[in-house]
């Protein structure tokens, strides 16, 4: 049955007032199309809503129950219209976000608080996941940004610059090479690496070993860790050394000494992601991290 919310606006002012010329006068509408509108709800709810007589205008037990209801259901169907708009403008909804740790340190939370001053019906989902595990979500739809880390564009997915980091070493704390102020990467050569897994992160991987044989060497690679922490937890522990981009100097655990290299080195970059065909709102987030960067 379809429902006629005007009709229903009419029946609410109706059954306040009791009396139908001062209900026409507080809609703006003549008496005779008043009743005509209220005549028409009776007959799609197949109920009698009012008693009339000459002199007075009382509530059925069916007009009591739905002037019980229908202020509720008017305010759900108004919200759900005020919300379709709202989508529609990009100005509401859900943003499921992925992020490698780097960017949830301070991008991702920068960019939320800004992003909500403009859009405070938009909720947030914020997943930890490495650049590979993003790029696989955005196609499969499982989320609508990614803060990646040194990946190309592809067919179905738009990825741009965010900001920029050199690339240090990460060694044990008693390890002799951090008593230097710089270590040149040759230094590295016979030295065991922790690694992060080249399928967790092709490119960022290929960046390293393309760097250490810039330098005469390719990394021995004794152990690898799935995620940042565990890889610096293993450095700790002196089982070996590690490239990674500086911001994580900031964050690092006891035990662990980052140290610039010495010459040109190569910048890792964050970066946002999305679909090519991704909603308005994800598109005015991807638009306001690149902003919040500049």
């Amino acid at each position: 049955m379809d429902l006629d919310t005007r009709r229903l606006r009419s029946f609410l002012v109706v059954a306040h007032e009791l009396h139908f010329s001062r209900a026409a006068a507080q809609l703006n509408v003549s008496q005779p199309a008043l009743s005509q509108q209220v005549r028409a709800l009776e007959r799609d709810l197949k109920v009698e809503l009012f008693v009339r007589t000459s002199r007075t205008v009382q509530l059925t037990p069916a007009g009591e129950a739905l002037l019980a209801t229908a202020p509720r259901a008017l305010y759900e169907v108004e919200r759900a219209v005020e919300t379709a708009q709202q989508a529609a403008r990009g100005t509401t909804g859900r943003l499921v976000i992925g992020s490698v740790r780097t960017g949830l340190a301070d991008v991702v939370p920068r960019v939320m608080r800004s992003f909500s001053r403009e859009h405070p019906q938009v909720r947030f989902e914020v997943l930890q996941m490495d650049t590979a595990l993003q790029l696989r979500a955005l196609v499969d739809r499982r989320i609508d940004i990614g803060i990646v880390r040194s990946a190309p564009p592809t067919e179905l997915l738009v990825i741009e610059p965010l900001v920029s980091e050199p690339l240090m070493v990460a060694l044990p704390a008693d390890h002799p090479l951090a008593g230097l102020d710089a270590v040149d990467p040759r230094l590295l050569a016979n030295e065991p690496f922790v690694s992060w897994p080249r399928h967790l992160g092709e490119d960022f991987f290929d960046i390293v070993v393309a760097f250490c044989r810039e330098h005469g060497f390719s990394p021995k690679v004794n152990t690898e860790g799935g995620d940042i922490d565990s890889q610096l937890a293993l450095v700790a522990a002196g089982f070996g050394v590690s490239l990674q981009p500086a911001f994580y100097a900031h964050t690092a655990p006891a035990g662990v000494a980052f140290r610039p290299l010495t010459g040109p080195s190569p910048a890792i970059v964050l970066q946002v992601a999305r679909r090519r065909d991704a909603s308005d709102l994800a598109l005015r987030f991807a638009h306001e991290a690149r902003a919040a960067q500049t």
